[in-house]
């Protein structure tokens, strides 16, 4: 397959792009262990992709009226330790790969400390990207083809 110009430049500016965001862990987010339940890290991994394309201008919530919408295809975690009620947790997303209708991130999640970040989570994600109106799926770099390339692109 062959790559235009102009998709090259999507796709490396995209994979460019990192994204952090804090959360605190409430008391519903634990189990009867008193550590965050594994799930809740799938929540986790949402909140990561949510703020990622906020940082590239696309608001998950107005394009999901217009019919747009972000299905899972593939998940991979590893637990390496926990994290409990009250810790903030630092997620770090990073794109791994952007495929023609597919991308994958990866989302590292840290208990954030005044002296240290201590690895708790390390997740793999493939996404798409749906139109319900047409039921199809919308090429990758055609849906952040403006983002890339507004003027405030960071």
């Amino acid at each position: 397959m062959i790559i235009r110009e102009e998709e090259k430049e999507i796709i490396d500016k995209l994979m460019g792009t990192e994204d952090y965001k804090e959360i605190e862990v409430r008391v519903d987010d634990t189990d009867l262990m008193q550590v965050v339940h594994s799930n809740k890290y799938l929540n986790y991994f949402d909140d990561a992709f949510i703020s990622f394309t906020q940082k590239l201008k696309k608001n998950c919530g107005e394009l999901h009226k217009q019919g747009i919408v972000f299905p899972v295809r593939k998940v991979e975690i590893e637990y390496i330790k926990s994290a409990t009620f009250g810790d903030t947790i630092l997620l770090y997303t990073r794109l791994l790969k952007v495929g023609t209708t597919s991308i994958t991130f990866a989302i590292n999640c840290y208990k954030n400390t005044k002296s240290e970040d201590t690895l708790l989570v390390k997740g793999i994600i493939v996404r798409l990207i749906l139109n319900m109106n047409t039921n199809k799926l919308v090429k990758i770099t055609d849906f952040f083809k403006d983002a890339v390339f507004c003027d405030n692109f960071s």
